[in-house]
Parts: structure tokens; sequence; C-alpha cells
């Protein structure tokens, strides 16, 4: 008989907290019904779970990241770095890289400059004449920067703090240089051992001396041209061999 007892006291227990979780809904059910308020609240947080928990796919986030990375990359070329030189033109031998790196060995005078195209191979052709024409009514001091590449895709150069012309000596100052692309860059400055900076001829034009070697020489026809160590500035070949062909050629003027 105790047992009974406990056991319908444990039934009756069971039951009442069934009615007040079935009365509880009831309640919560009503509140929903006549609350419009309590609706769109609860619509919200549903959807905000449904967003939570959207799935992305692996591969797209990766395009995501890609396409950050680029625009990133655009908005640092577009933006005014100090050492990005302004180009009157585009230049088909040096990326925006490679310019600002040379921009930063120029004399500070020039540093912001603007660069103008005034010799192309690929506009005028392939004369050392027209080359020289093409500067005959610049002023002596303006600065230029000669590229070449060669036959193996080799970019090299000079800069010279003069005008390329025809003359019976050398001339340029300290500032000259010849640089080259090998891949990264290197800057072969003035040693002080002679002033061969450059000599400009009808049959030849020539950046660096001594021993009957010059650093970088070119032919009448901008077709052949030869690099070899030189006095002037201690250089290392320059071009992909010591005897190359020109595949390009630009000369730009900065003043």
């Amino acid at each position: 008989m105790f047992i009974q007892g406990d056991i319908f006291i444990g039934e009756s227990l069971k039951n009442m907290e069934i009615l007040k979780a079935l009365r509880y809904n009831l309640l919560v059910n009503r509140v929903r019904q006549a609350s419009p308020s309590f609706q769109r609240i609860n619509s919200r947080d549903e959807e905000n779970q449904e967003k939570d928990f959207e799935i992305v796919e692996v591969d797209s986030l990766h395009t995501q990241r890609r396409c950050l990375s680029d625009r990133q990359d655009l908005d640092y070329l577009s933006s005014e770095d100090p050492t990005k030189p302004e180009l009157t033109d585009q230049s088909s031998l040096l990326h925006i890289g490679q310019l600002c790196q040379l921009n930063e060995h120029l004399p500070a005078r020039l540093e912001q400059c603007p660069w103008s195209l005034v010799y192309s191979t690929q506009r005028h052709g392939t004369s050392l004449g027209t080359l020289y024409k093409s500067m005959g009514g610049m002023d002596c001091s303006t600065s230029t920067l000669t590229v070449i590449r060669d036959n193996c895709g080799q970019v090299f150069g000079a800069f010279c703090p003069t005008t390329l012309r025809i003359s019976l000596s050398y001339y340029g100052t300290g500032h000259t240089f010849l640089f080259s692309f090998s891949p990264q860059l290197q800057v072969y400055e003035w040693k002080f051992s002679n002033s061969f900076f450059v000599k400009g001829s009808p049959d030849y034009l020539a950046f660096g001396g001594g021993g009957g070697l010059f650093g970088l020489w070119l032919d009448d026809g901008l077709i052949r041209g030869q690099s070899h160590r030189c006095d002037t500035f201690d250089n290392d070949v320059l071009s992909s061999s010591d005897d190359f062909l020109i595949n390009d050629l630009e000369v730009w003027a900065i003043s």
C-alpha cells in the first residue's frame, strides 16, 4: 500500500509538470499572436541566424582575397609615390618598378622632373643620325636616359646629365652612370679613374672608356652593340654577352 502511494504521487508530479509546460506554451503562443512587434523581432532573429550560418565555398574565398590583393596593387600604383617619375609616354622597355628604381639614382634636382620620350627605334627607326637630330633643339644641359633591350631580353643602358650629340672629345660629368637589370638593378657610377663619360661620333655612340674598351658602345645603325668592363665605371658586362644585337632602344629626356 505504501509503495502504491509513492507511485501515485510520482505520477501526479509528472502530470503537473506536463500541465505547466502546456500552459506555458499556450501563453507564449497567445503573446506571439497578439504582438506584431514580437513577430518582427523573432523574424529578424531567425534571419540573422541564417546569415550567421551562411556557407561560403573555399574557392570563393580565394577569389575574393585575390581580387582584394589586385585592388591594393592598383591603389599602390595609382597613388602618388614620390619615386615614380612622370612620363609623357609609356615605356615599352621598363615597367613601373624599374622606372622607380632608376629614378632614385638620378641627381636630386631631377627626381621630380618629367620624362619625355624623344627617340625610340619602334617609332623612329634604327639610325644614330636620327637619334642625334631628335635632340638638336634641346638645351645641352638636358639629361638623357638611354635604355636598351638586346636580342636575349636583357635590359640595360646609361644615364648622362647632357644631351647626346656628336663631339670631338668626351663630354658629361661625374653624375653619368651605367646600369643593368640582370635581373636586379645594378648601377655603376663614376670611379674617378678618368673622365671618359660619353663620346658621340657619326659612326658610333660610346659610354665609358679606358684601355681601348667601352663600357657601352653602339654602332651607327643602332643594330649592333658591345659592352666591356671599363676604367670609367669599373662595370660588369651590361648585356647578355660582350657583343649583342639591339632589339629595342629608347632615349628619355629629363629636365
